[in-house]
């Protein structure tokens, strides 16, 4: 059996996306390996006021990087060894597959496989098919 040693978990605030970071969390510490959470803020998906309002931009951002660091403290104090965040801005699928993937190198990338209904700004789950079509690595699509 193959055992994966470095997991890229693709999370937002949705209960899918909440049920992915429970396995990778599992997995991690069952077989040591790391654990990188990502987090991809979808500026495309404000309103217009939002999107011309430099404060609104900046808390949803805020609220992103804080999303993605609850998730981490939580891996640390289960007993992870290795937790990181990666955190970006765009398509979540494209920016995973172009930026984050090579970055990280994970033998493992685990996703849910819907978020919320209207979910904004941060939509991983609609991008699942996309991400499991152009990964470079193994993918768990979680429901």
């Amino acid at each position: 059996m193959n055992t994966f040693k470095c997991i890229l978990v693709a999370v937002d605030d949705s209960n899918d996306s909440k049920k992915a970071f429970e396995y990778a969390l599992t997995y991690a510490m069952e077989h040591q390996a790391s654990l990188t959470i990502t987090t991809i803020f979808e500026i495309n998906r404000l309103n217009v006021y939002e999107y011309l309002t430099p404060e609104t931009i900046a808390l949803h951002k805020q609220d992103t990087i804080a999303i993605a660091e609850n998730y981490r403290k939580q891996a640390l104090s289960k007993g992870v060894k290795e937790a990181t965040v990666v955190v970006d801005e765009g398509t979540p699928a494209t920016v995973i597959l172009d930026k984050v993937l090579p970055a990280v190198k994970p033998d493992l990338l685990i996703c849910g496989s819907k978020s919320k209904p209207n979910h904004a700004p941060l939509v991983l789950g609609s991008q699942a098919a996309l991400l499991a079509k152009g990964a470079s690595c193994s993918v768990l699509i979680i429901r």
